[in-house]
């Protein structure tokens, strides 16, 4: 009897396979183009010595903590605006990422001279410079990406990614290869921002503003009067995503600094060189989850939101569980072959399969985390953020006493007790505040 019906586009199975089809898009990008990173760093590791991988992670972590502010500032708020707000917000949001952009050029270029006195490493500064003249690129093709997300197209955004990333690993082996030591790291970083923007912008353009999609015919749009429509409404909610980002970037990294703070630039470079080797295609998956969950969430569906979230962290989970585990019971055998015996004796495999292991449970801070930004929790998520980036500092600072091997195993017992903690927290909150709403119903007699 179902034969020849329709099915609305917001069910519940199409709500799983709209969210499946956009993370088998974007991670299978990842994944793909992690393989072909995996032969690059390969090349690399054979290259360049632990003292060059602690540079390049000064670098590449300066930018990655000053461009996560800028990422989604105008973006966050886009995906969630409806047609018109939208339209309309273009112009604002365009001024917003240019000053932001700007803004995180000098901070980078400016932070290059004090970081290479401190670290007694004068051969950072031109590479800093250079990685951040990239950040003048992206407001050409932010509003794009932000078009595309709107509309679920995480093919595009998918292939975007992997073709950055082929490019990236393809150029980083030959200028490896022609002995250009560290910038060949930062030139590639540089040149794969061009795909990235070709790709967002190629027959995608923005729609224009007509007064006839919000007003009556000869009435004046008073556009700049609507909230949604101001340069501070899309700054209040873009910076609040900003903050918690942030907050998670400074998370996710405050390990590097920590460990050159602590131990030096040499042991930054082993521990740089194990978390990307172990955690490379994990963490690429995650955020992958990450980017299809947030827009996923922000969609229309007949399933609630408590419900999609939790489907889609089991959907996370069954994916990641296996790679992790497979990854780690293998490590002793295939990092040796493939990067060679000095990080074995350098102390790399130990930290490896500790960071390995700690990917097992990140999955679930990516979760709650875009789930409480979906549903307008920034203050929560900010305060979360805060909270797991301070106990990681304080479990990090402790355990540098038994050296790297001690802060790999301090980083890991940190995200193995707050992570689950944290979701199983927030699960309990959205059960209570779903009995409330019903109890409230009933009452009312609705």
């Amino acid at each position: 009897m179902f034969k020849g019906m329709k099915w609305p586009a917001n069910v519940q199975t199409s709500s799983h396979k709209i969210l499946g089809k956009s993370l088998f898009w974007l991670g299978s990008a990842q994944v793909i183009g992690r393989f072909v990173r995996l032969i690059s760093s390969i090349i690399i590791a054979r290259l360049l010595t632990p003292e060059n991988f602690g540079e390049i992670a000064i670098i590449l972590t300066s930018f990655e903590l000053i461009s996560t502010p800028i990422r989604r500032l105008t973006t966050a708020p886009l995906v969630k605006m409806s047609e018109s707000d939208f339209i309309q917000s273009l112009s604002h949001a365009n001024k917003i990422n240019w000053v932001a952009s700007v803004i995180a050029f000098a901070i980078m270029s400016f932070l290059s001279f004090p970081l290479a006195y401190y670290y007694q490493e004068s051969a950072i500064i031109f590479p800093m410079i250079l990685m951040a003249s990239s950040y003048l690129l992206l407001p050409f093709g932010m509003r794009h990406v932000a078009l595309n997300l709107r509309q679920n197209r995480m093919r595009i955004v998918g292939r975007a990614i992997l073709w950055q990333t082929i490019a990236d690993g393809v150029l980083t082996a030959t200028l490896a290869l022609a002995g250009l030591g560290i910038w060949a790291i930062i030139i590639p970083k540089v040149l794969i921002t061009f795909i990235w923007l070709g790709i967002h912008r190629y027959q995608n353009p923005l729609p224009l503003y007509t007064s006839s999609q919000t007003q009556p015919l000869g009435i004046k749009p008073q556009a700049e009067k609507h909230p949604a429509y101001t340069l501070k409404s899309i700054l209040t909610f873009g910076v609040s995503v900003s903050l918690s980002d942030i907050t998670l970037a400074l998370r996710q990294n405050i390990d590097y600094l920590l460990v050159g703070y602590f131990l030096g630039v040499e042991a930054l470079g082993i521990y740089f060189f194990a978390f990307n080797a172990s955690l490379g295609i994990s963490l690429g998956l995650i955020q992958s989850y990450g980017t299809a969950l947030y827009s996923h969430l922000c969609q229309p569906s007949q399933e609630s939101l408590e419900q999609k979230f939790r489907h889609s962290l089991k959907f996370i989970m069954l994916l990641t569980l296996p790679i992790i585990t497979l990854q780690t019971a293998l490590s002793p055998w295939y990092l040796p072959l493939l990067y060679g015996e000095k990080w074995i004796t350098a102390g790399a495999l130990p930290i490896f399969v500790l960071l390995c292991l700690s990917g097992l449970v990140r999955p679930l801070g990516e979760a709650a985390s875009q789930y409480l930004l979906s549903t307008n929790q920034i203050k929560l998520n900010l305060q979360a953020n805060i909270t797991l980036t301070v106990l990681l500092i304080l479990s990090i600072s402790v355990s540098s006493i038994w050296g790297l091997q001690g802060i790999a195993l301090g980083s890991l017992l940190c995200y193995a007790l707050t992570m689950p903690s944290f979701t199983a927290f927030l699960i309990f909150q959205s059960k209570k505040h779903q009995a409330t709403k019903i109890n409230q119903e009933i009452s009312n007699g609705t």
